[in-house]
């Protein structure tokens, strides 16, 4: 068997009642298929040597596996393997996002090529979604061009990398905004970077905060300038004019006289450009841009779950304890080759204690982390382990 090759397809169906989605796809016909095996992750990228992946379960030859309904946005990949546990390369990715969750954080870059200091300059962008997309581009708050295939460039790209050009000496802010290509509505992020053409001032002009938390609630923007002129500051949303402020503070959507007010503005990334003039004029001192995730949460920064294999599987009987760094009071799902084992809810965590034997061969076991009482899942690992002479 050519095992290199990647499964043919893979899909998510949706059930009606919100009971549990499905994964299908197109069974291999070699006849040394042993079987497949269905990874997961909790954000992207998502691979087989991304190190967020996680192997769900190892089936036989059937063509499906029911995932339930995951309380937060998981990703999936399956992969086969035949009688000498050989494993070929992954499938597409899939996506299950629960009703009502926030869409995941928007994945990519962005990268000024050239010298805008000396000489001509663009803007590349790109991004890990592998969807079909398309990217709108706009220059200082208005609509430059759309692209439909990658390298994604600013003003323009050669196959390659974007291409270079000039602009006008001073600031520049290019935005990117990212949707799927055959439903043009669909955003499935933006960002923005700020450029100063020709020589930059001594120091910075335009500083920009966030305020508030947008992962959790109410946010906004308040900006500053060291420019000493009497200024005043426009305030774009999303590519969209917002407001003028015409004294400090400079807020976005607002200001209490102290510092900007917050609010929310919908679910995903939103787009903030302070462009400062002199006032009363259209001369610009300065500007700048961030892009805020409202009710995208951060991927944890610590791995939260452990696990450690006790015993020796290779000679005798063996178990798995698990711990997990989340301070709050939670309960584990113990699953021992796919099957749920039993469910703790009390530390310490362990597959059996004493360690036992299970049949010899491999073994996979899964815990799932749970706050307790809830379907709220806090972290999860798995561990494949065999049993007998390795």
């Amino acid at each position: 068997m050519n095992w290199v090759r990647a499964i043919a397809a893979v899909l998510v169906l949706w059930s009606g009642t919100a009971w549990a989605a499905t994964l299908t796809w197109t069974a291999n016909s070699e006849p040394d298929l042993g079987g497949y095996r269905v990874y997961q992750c909790s954000l992207q990228p998502c691979t087989k040597s991304s190190g967020n992946e996680s192997l769900l379960v190892t089936l036989g030859t059937g063509t499906s596996f029911n995932i339930g309904t995951p309380a937060v946005t998981q990703y999936y990949f399956i992969t086969a393997y035949d009688f000498t546990n050989n494993e070929s390369s992954a499938s597409n990715l899939v996506t299950f996002t629960p009703a009502g969750a926030p869409p995941p954080p928007f994945v990519g870059t962005v990268k000024v090529v050239g010298n805008p200091t000396t000489g001509p300059w663009g803007v590349e962008a790109s991004t890990t979604d592998p969807r079909d997309v398309m990217v709108g581009m706009r220059l200082d708050g208005v609509f430059h061009h759309a692209d439909h295939t990658a390298p994604f460039g600013f003003p323009a790209d050669n196959g390659t990398t974007a291409t270079t050009g000039l602009f006008g000496i001073g600031s520049h802010t290019v935005e990117f905004f990212f949707r799927l290509e055959k439903d043009t509505t669909t955003l499935i992020g933006r960002t923005c970077v700020t450029v100063q053409e020709g020589t930059p001032p001594s120091v910075d002009t335009v500083t920009l905060n966030v305020v508030g938390n947008p992962a959790t609630g109410p946010w906004g923007v308040e900006g500053f300038t060291t420019d000493p002129r009497n200024v005043m500051a426009r305030v774009n949303l999303d590519g969209v004019f917002h407001h003028t402020d015409h004294t400090a503070p400079y807020g976005f959507p607002d200001d209490n006289g102290t510092t900007a007010t917050t609010g929310l503005f919908g679910i995903g990334s939103h787009s903030v450009v302070f462009v400062f003039l002199v006032q009363g004029t259209n001369i610009v001192v300065g500007r700048a841009c961030v892009t805020v995730g409202e009710g995208i949460p951060a991927p944890p920064s610590v791995k939260t779950v452990t696990l450690n294999v006790v015993g020796n599987p290779a000679t005798g009987p063996w178990g798995v304890n698990a711990t997990t760094t989340d301070p709050r009071d939670v309960m584990a799902t113990v699953l021992l080759d796919g099957v749920v084992d039993h469910v703790e809810h009390y530390a310490p965590y362990d597959l059996n204690d004493p360690p036992k034997l299970y049949g010899t061969g491999p073994h996979t076991v899964e815990f799932v982390f749970y706050v307790e009482g809830t379907t709220t899942e806090i972290g999860r690992a798995n561990v494949t382990v065999r049993e007998g002479a390795p």
